[in-house]
């Protein structure tokens, strides 16, 4: 049994209102497009905790999520190629007021528009 994408994606306690729109965004294309799976290398965080682990970018987002690998990297970084994925993303998250910016090839974080 697989896990659901809930459990892959948990969306953590403190975030805003719009950083939880952010995520539950997220979650629901990962979901649709069959690709939660992160192998360790995707996760939300909220932007304190992300200051509070002394990381330099997108610590006054929204909410920050990490990439490195797995079946979701490709809607955030371009380097995969996988630009129609991407494309998806961003519209849906311009239909809610927002955006995702690269900070490094690793983790990106979502803003208001």
């Amino acid at each position: 049994m697989s896990a659901s994408i809930e459990e892959l994606w948990p969306i953590p306690q403190g975030l805003c209102a719009d950083g939880q729109v952010a995520a539950q965004t997220i979650r629901e294309l990962l979901d649709e497009r069959k690709r939660g799976y992160h192998g360790g290398g995707g996760k939300f965080y909220t932007p304190q905790q992300w200051q509070d682990r002394g990381e330099s970018y997108g610590t006054t987002s929204l909410l920050v999520i990490t990439h490195d690998g797995g079946d979701h990297a490709g809607a955030f970084n371009l380097d995969y190629g996988d630009y129609k994925f991407n494309e998806e993303l961003m519209r849906r998250l311009r239909d809610k007021g927002m955006f995702a910016e690269a900070c490094t090839g690793w983790y990106s974080a979502i803003y208001r528009s």
